[in-house]
């Protein structure tokens, strides 16, 4: 069944839960058109209502907001995980870059109303970053590295306005990594030693309605592969607005191997404490309900929805991840794909991608 929604988040099972408090309510009032939809559909006016009322509770996700505002903390927070930390080059000054992330999982379910194509509410999470990094070699440490990433800006997702905001700060120690120098094996294949890395990350996104919001859902009929097209748009003065914030410390263990020089590839495990933060939603709104009766082409008023609800949810305390990536060195330019798994269920993946100047 073809459902839309209004915001694109992530799930995913929590290893630790955090305190959850919400409460919702949606209240169905039907019109005259409901009594002729529920009888060209062959049930009661009540059972209608009971069904508008399940569309309407999945729409808005009042019927989980505890779940939902936690895969939606999970998924954005993850999605900012290795924005800011080079761990394929080994050896290196100082360097420049950006990058750019998805999360995803194989949850589809819902669509936004006049947006994307087919993004799931339960499928992405985006993320991007400026970063540097600076060598302490040139203060005679050689083998340590700090790296600092920051971004800050608004978009449009969906019918929603958003404000997106990361920044972290990293340290990293390369114990057993090669000399600057190049023999001829190592001109051909080269260890990178081990990189232990770890420092303090920042993750904050803020969706709210800037305009009135309008979605549309099916209902199915006794035909096989009828539905009933009906749209929900809100009426009067309206709330909505989902934040989440995480503050989380990561420690991250990785190798990398270089070959001829021109292509890096790297891996290990990461451990990510989310030490604060949560994740908010507030909805107050009433909506008009419209719809068409199957052989009839006149659009009917079903009635009216009221929706209201409100939860706050705390951040997973712990989440464990593998790191993968491959990275092309051409002179200056250090282009690469990252990717996080974590082997929890659902599977969870964060694509990253960007280019780095390092010297």
């Amino acid at each position: 069944m073809k459902r839309n929604a209004f915001v694109s988040v992530l799930m995913f099972a929590s290893l630790v839960l955090g305190v959850r408090s919400a409460s919702a309510q949606v209240v169905i009032t039907p019109a005259a058109g409901a009594d002729s939809l529920a009888s060209s559909l062959g049930i009661s006016t009540d059972a209608l209502v009971q069904q508008l009322t399940s569309q309407v509770n999945g729409l808005f996700q009042t019927s989980n907001v505890s779940a939902f505002l936690k895969d939606f903390q999970n998924a954005q927070s993850f999605s900012a995980k290795g924005l800011g930390v080079d761990y394929a080059s080994e050896g290196t000054l100082v360097e420049a870059g950006a990058t750019i992330s998805f999360a995803s999982n194989v949850d589809k379910a819902y669509k936004p109303s006049g947006s994307y194509t087919d993004p799931p509410i339960s499928g992405g999470g985006g993320n991007f970053s400026l970063m540097a990094g600076l060598g302490l070699g040139l203060i005679g440490l050689d083998p340590l590295m700090v790296f600092g990433n920051w971004f800050k800006g608004t978009a449009s997702l969906g019918q929603l306005d958003g404000d997106y905001q990361n920044w972290g700060f990293h340290g990293q120690l390369r114990l057993f990594g090669p000399s600057r120098g190049l023999s001829a094996t190592q001109f051909l294949i080269r260890w990178g030693g081990i990189a232990i890395t770890s420092g303090a990350d920042y993750s904050r996104l803020a969706l709210r309605s800037s305009q009135n919001l309008r979605s549309t859902f099916n209902l199915p009929t006794n035909a096989p592969g009828v539905m009933v097209p009906v749209t929900v748009a809100s009426d009067g003065p309206i709330t909505f607005s989902v934040e989440q914030t995480t503050w989380s410390v990561p420690l991250e263990i990785t190798t990398s191997l270089r070959l001829l020089t021109l292509l890096t590839v790297y891996g290990g495990l990461g451990l990510d404490w989310q030490l604060g933060g949560g994740s908010d939603m507030n909805i107050k709104m009433s909506a008009t309900l419209s719809g068409k009766v199957p052989g009839d082409t006149t659009t009917v008023n079903l009635g009216s929805a009221s929706v209201a609800a409100t939860g706050h949810v705390n951040p997973s305390a712990a989440r464990l991840r593998e790191i993968i990536g491959l990275q092309i060195n051409a002179m200056l330019v250090r282009l690469f794909v990252q990717v996080n798994v974590t082997g929890d269920s659902p599977l969870l993946t964060s694509v990253a991608a960007g280019l780095r100047l390092a010297l």
